[in-house]
């Protein structure tokens, strides 16, 4: 029966990644990040799918997460332009997330989902164009307000990434990150939200040390950091007990 259920998580997983695909490439076009492209059929408000280069509705088959990246190997069926491989390892990340998740369905396994969601539309986002969402970190921090009640490490957490955003005038970290920041220590509390941060700034920091090595960026290059931030929260919340036990025991 478990077995089924996972399956059953995996598909609706598949199916809110290419939710979040097509939530980030809306949400760029309302920031003006992209424009749609037009066509006659197309009438003002329009909210189904179309093809991000030629603006021609898609059929239904051509929605299908995964498959239809797969059979249309990587193309648009109707101008032939390369997709984003980010398109399929979304929907694939999305069905294995959901897959991992309690088969408990009850107030508790929903909340995860939606925040699962939140935190990976918010990392594709700021890795494709470096901007946190506001309106899915305010969604975030909401859920967490109301549901975990970790009031001081959120203020404390928030004002840490203020202090640093002020102390770098901007230049490191965004006040997307700063917000982003106050959701982490509402969800994950003390000592978890230290973990969160550590694996952040350390996997940050590994990165950049990386690009710069590969001559892939210099020390002007301006790296996203939110990604580093919703990783550190994922692992500090799923395995945060874990590894601060295992480090307890070394101490």
């Amino acid at each position: 029966m478990n077995i089924f259920i996972n399956a059953m998580l995996f598909l609706i997983g598949l199916c809110l990644g290419s939710f979040v695909n097509m939530l980030g490439y809306r949400t760029a076009i309302n920031y003006k990040l992209l424009k749609r492209p037009k066509t006659k059929t197309q009438r003002p408000n329009d909210n189904r799918s179309y093809c991000d280069f030629c603006g021609k509705q898609l059929s239904w088959y051509e929605n299908v997460p995964i498959v239809s990246w797969l059979v249309l190997r990587g193309k648009t069926k109707c101008c032939h332009k390369k997709l984003p491989a980010e398109y399929p390892l979304v929907e694939l990340a999305m069905g294995i997330l959901f897959s991992l998740q309690s088969t408990n369905f009850n107030l508790q396994s929903i909340i995860f989902l939606v925040m699962i969601v939140l935190l990976v539309f918010s990392l594709v986002f700021d890795l494709k164009y470096m901007i946190l969402p506001d309106f899915s970190t305010y969604i975030l921090i909401v859920i967490a307000a109301i549901f975990f009640h970790n009031w001081l490490s959120g203020l404390g957490a928030g004002l840490f990434l203020l202090a640093l955003h002020v102390g770098t005038k901007g230049r490191g970290l965004g006040m997307g990150d700063v917000k982003l920041a106050l959701f982490m220590g509402l969800l994950l509390g003390w000592p978890k939200i230290i973990l969160a941060f550590y694996i952040a700034f350390v996997a940050g920091a590994i990165v950049g040390v990386t690009l710069m090595v590969l001559k892939k960026a210099n020390r002007k290059t301006m790296v996203p950091f939110g990604p580093f931030l919703i990783g550190g929260t994922l692992v500090s919340w799923w395995f945060g007990d874990l590894i601060i036990k295992s480090v307890k025991l070394f101490l």
